[in-house]
């Protein structure tokens, strides 16, 4: 309930002190973020949180996980669409592309509002990135429901996926419902089709980028290469850039223009054509 929902001047002064520390970036965590309405005023919700945190100075980035797909409204999207520092990003917990094993994982959507909400997105917020997450393998679960999720991930084209098998937690609703009855056989093989072809989905969206000019805020030095640093975009892409000087410190927290010259299925590399001002 909403006694439990902590007061928005609580969140607001953790992200103005997170600021003063020299934090470019914030992400607000919630059990279901978009659920969130301030205890003290009901018509605050979580779009109002994001417009006054989108004022703090010297921050240049929010992110925040993980809305439920039900309750994505259009204030959200349109607070997405229209708060520069709100990553265009979302990431949208699908569990299956197969209705029939979304009702046995008592989920409240299906296949096909998961599709229109995905529609709504992209038509209010051109260029968002998604990331998701599925379980392969749930009680149940046939070759074609399984062929279900393969279809909506070449038609939606996640950014990225969190893959897991599914393993029968005691003393859960599903393990005393229904038998685990996926062989690991099946599991394992589905899991591992499942990331080739989301491996090749990545590198197909990666290349299409080539060429192209993106804002990257530098987080670090590539844990591969010294002599680069490490970042990413808005949309949660990993970027490699080689160290223009050798002040490392100097380029860490900011937020450059990169011109993307490689492409991975897991990251992109460029080099820094300009720093963005905050």
């Amino acid at each position: 309930g909403h006694e439990r929902m902590r007061a928005r001047a609580d969140i607001l002064a953790e992200v103005q002190q997170a600021a003063a520390a020299g934090l470019k970036e914030v992400q607000l965590l919630g059990q279901i973020v978009n659920h969130y309405q301030a205890p003290d005023t009901h018509a605050y919700d979580f779009a109002s949180l994001l417009t006054d945190a989108n004022e703090v100075d010297g921050l240049r980035r929010i992110r925040f996980a993980s809305p439920h797909p039900r309750h994505t409204g259009e204030r959200l999207i349109e607070a997405i669409r229209d708060l520069p520092k709100v990553c265009k990003h979302i990431h949208l917990p699908l569990q299956s592309g197969s209705t029939r094993v979304l009702a046995n994982m008592r989920r409240r959507h299906t296949r096909e509002d998961y599709l229109a909400l995905v529609d709504r997105l992209r038509t209010t917020v051109p260029g968002i990135t998604l990331s998701t997450d599925i379980i392969v393998g749930f009680p149940g679960e046939t070759t074609n429901d399984f062929e279900d999720t393969l279809s909506l991930v070449r038609q939606v084209g996640f950014n990225s996926i969190y893959s897991f098998k599914y393993s029968p937690r005691p003393n859960t609703l599903a393990s005393k419902r229904m038998p685990d009855n996926v062989t690991e056989q099946d599991k394992t093989a589905r899991i591992v089709a499942l990331q080739a072809l989301q491996r090749e989905l990545q590198l197909t969206l990666h290349q299409s980028m080539l060429g192209t000019q993106v804002q990257v805020l530098i987080d670090g030095v590539s844990r591969r290469r010294e002599s680069e640093l490490s970042g990413r975009t808005g949309g949660n892409t990993v970027v490699n850039m080689p160290i223009p000087d050798d002040r490392t410190d100097s380029w860490i927290g900011e937020v450059v223009n990169v011109e993307l010259e490689r492409a991975g299925p897991n990251s992109m590399s460029g080099r820094i054509t300009s720093r963005i001002p905050a």
